[in-house]
């Protein structure tokens, strides 16, 4: 669509001393702290780009999605596409869930400047916007019910 752009990415997470650490990453574009998403390539899936996007901008290819969560942010930017570009359109964010045993392991896209491993309470005061925390929220209880099995 014209008025819209889809990306897709991951709330990605580790264990350590029984802690959950959630892997944000620092946009040199938006000049803010999220989770590792992007544009699909034609052909691939979901979980497909979300797999290849946290490779691209951790380094990380030690994921295991979680089955059962997956969950949509929308909001308004300036589009960046070839047939967004500055207009005002609907961003469509498919989020999963990922975890892994890995450290960040550095930027391997120009568009990422660093990643931190943080726990819930940093994660949610590095972001920026209401609905972010509010999905990371969620995405925390869901980790924490699943780690539980």
């Amino acid at each position: 669509m014209q008025n819209q752009e889809k990306s897709i990415g991951a709330f990605l997470y580790k264990i350590e001393n029984n802690k959950i650490f959630f892997l944000l990453i620092y946009s040199k574009r938006n000049r803010e702290w999220g989770f590792p998403k992007g544009h699909a390539n034609v052909g691939e899936t979901e979980l497909e780009t979300a797999r290849r996007e946290i490779k691209e901008e951790t380094g990380i290819i030690d994921i295991n999605f979680k089955k059962g969560f997956r969950c949509v942010d929308i909001y308004k930017i300036k589009g960046a596409l070839d047939f967004t570009k500055n207009k005002i359109i609907d961003k469509i964010v498919v989020y999963y869930i990922a975890k892994t045993n890995s450290d960040f392991i550095g930027c391997c896209d120009e568009e990422i400047d660093e990643g931190r491993w943080l726990e819930f309470k940093e994660a949610i005061s590095c972001l920026k916007y209401t609905n972010q925390k509010n999905l990371l929220k969620e995405a925390c209880r869901f980790i924490k019910k699943w780690e539980e099995k």
